[in-house]
């Protein structure tokens, strides 16, 4: 038995990838430009390729913040087993999708497999799970006196292989299919029965399988309930009602998944109490004030990008004053003052402030990581997105970031320390570069190695690189490919001899980046 995957399917993976990311805790790596570029050989040697045999590369997994004091693990596929999972799992969607209960009860994750990568029905989420408990609470009182409130304590960590494998066998007549995700999971989970990479959009899909009986076994208990992702909302008519459906869930989880419900998020509370602390709270509301009177200048200026860039001196006095009336940097002061920020609101501030090129908030969220720290990758996106700013105020914060890695809260994951330093790996315009070699020579973990050697390369210290090509192949898989490209910072001479003489060894990953950076050199 064989099992090759179509050349549109890997097609859609790769546009998957790159419209969607490969996570959504991780910066995009490199190595997908490198693939778009190579993508005949890379298509050809993987659409060659027994998916049933293939042996899995080194992935990473790392601590990351959830909440201000809780963390949780986050995976980033090597790319080529990345395009081969969301591939595969691509093919069996449509029959994951057809096994589910009504998407007007589970609103997680509805598969609508669609161009561009798209793997989930956008018109369906967390705001439609808001909007349908709202109408059961609004329709008939008789069925829903109370509210019982619950989520699954660790749901992806613990999902147990042989369960998944069984929902998956009844959820598509596609075995060779479902064998090939069990190899691709035990290869990544080693000795482990457990478990599937946290962070990805394949990952919610076949997590949704898994979950779906317990779906289909709390209607068929006669349960009124909906559901998004790990969190449970149940409509009763009494507290000893409510009592027995969590109980019977909660039976339901252990006996055919293993898993249980975290005790500390769930209670039952009455339906006037429910709508007081669940549904949309004034932060909410807030946010979505500020969501329309932003789509209000966005339909005014025609864009189709709701974030692509807004010029404010381009902009006429009405349209100004819409911005003015927002007034972003009030919002932004206003929630960081307070013991408990909502992370809703500044991650929209620092999106639409990094929209607008304003650096108004710069110092105020670099000198506020202690209660911001969870949500750091935006705080990044917002210096990214930063214009006409002057090269003196870019060294500024360039410096301010790296001093953020001697002794700070953001020094102490591996995880804030690869998205500080990612800032420096796409251009030169935070300077400091002088300072690269020195935490190169201190860095503890691959991620920030690999980051700093980009980061070198972009800052073309040609002299350091020039001496690393006999070393090549002691460098770990991801800082490797990470060598491969910034040495293309060489003077083209030495550049085109050092590959010629490593290509021979090079699998078709890496040849993929050799062949982008000569094309595209640093």
């Amino acid at each position: 038995m064989t099992l090759t995957l179509r050349s549109d399917s890997l097609d859609w993976a790769l546009d998957h990838a790159l419209n969607f990311g490969d996570t959504t805790m991780f910066p995009l790596p490199f190595e997908y430009e490198a693939i778009k570029y190579d993508w005949l050989n890379v298509r050809a040697f993987l659409a060659g390729q027994d998916v049933l045999n293939w042996v899995v590369r080194p992935h990473r997994a790392m601590l990351s913040p959830k909440a201000k004091y809780g963390f949780r693990v986050m995976t980033q596929l090597d790319p080529l087993d990345f395009l081969i999972y969301a591939s595969l799992v691509k093919e069996i969607g449509p029959d994951i999708e057809l096994a589910r209960i009504a998407s007007d009860i589970a609103f997680s994750y509805r598969c609508l497999v669609g161009t561009g990568g798209q793997l989930f029905d956008p018109g369906i989420g967390y705001s439609s799970f808001k909007i349908k408990t709202e109408q059961v609470l609004d329709g008939d009182a008789s069925i829903s006196h109370v509210v019982a409130v619950t989520d699954i304590s660790d749901f992806y960590p613990r999902i147990y292989s042989h369960r998944l494998e069984n929902a998956l066998h009844n959820s598509t007549h596609r075995n060779s299919h479902v064998k090939a995700i069990m190899h691709l999971l035990s290869g990544w989970n080693g000795s482990e029965s457990f478990g599937i990479p946290v962070g990805n959009a394949p990952s919610r899909l076949l997590a949704e399988a898994t979950i779906s009986n317990v779906d289909d076994a709390l209607l068929a208990n006669g349960v009124r309930f909906v559901r998004y992702n790990d969190d449970y909302r149940i409509f009763a008519t009494s507290y000893s009602q409510s009592y027995r459906h969590l109980a019977f869930l909660a039976d339901v989880l252990y006996k055919t998944q293993g898993l249980t419900l975290q005790p500390q998020k769930t209670l039952t509370v009455p339906t006037s109490e429910f709508r007081r602390r669940f549904l949309p709270a004034p932060e909410e509301r807030e946010l979505d004030s500020l969501n329309d009177k932003f789509g209000v200048l966005l339909g005014e200026l025609g864009l189709s990008d709701p974030y692509g860039e807004i010029e404010y001196t381009d902009l006429d006095p009405d349209q100004q004053k819409i911005i003015d009336s927002l007034n972003l940097v009030e919002i932004f002061r206003e929630e960081i003052a307070k013991d408990d920020p909502d992370f809703g609101i500044i991650r929209f501030v620092l999106s639409r402030m990094g929209q607008l090129g304003d650096d108004s908030l710069v110092d105020d969220a670099l000198d506020n990581l202690n209660s911001l720290h969870p949500i750091f990758p935006s705080v990044v996106g917002y210096l990214r997105n930063l214009r006409s700013i002057t090269p003196t105020r870019s060294a500024e914060i360039g410096g301010k970031v790296l001093r953020l890695l001697e002794d700070s809260l953001i020094s102490e994951l591996d995880y804030h320390r690869m998205w500080a330093l990612d800032l420096f790996t796409h251009s030169t315009e935070w300077d400091n570069e002088t300072r690269f070699f020195a935490l190169l020579g201190a860095a503890r973990d691959q991620l920030s190695r690999r980051k700093l050697i980009l980061a070198m390369g972009r800052a073309k210290q040609r002299h350091w690189f020039q001496s690393q090509w006999r070393s090549l192949f002691d460098e770990p898989h991801w800082p490797r490919r990470a060598l491969l490209a910034a040495a293309s910072c060489m003077p083209a001479d030495a550049r085109n001899h050092w590959c010629r003489s490593v290509e021979p060894r090079l699998d078709p990953l890496e040849k993929a980046v050799m062949r982008w950076a000569k094309n595209t050199p640093f």
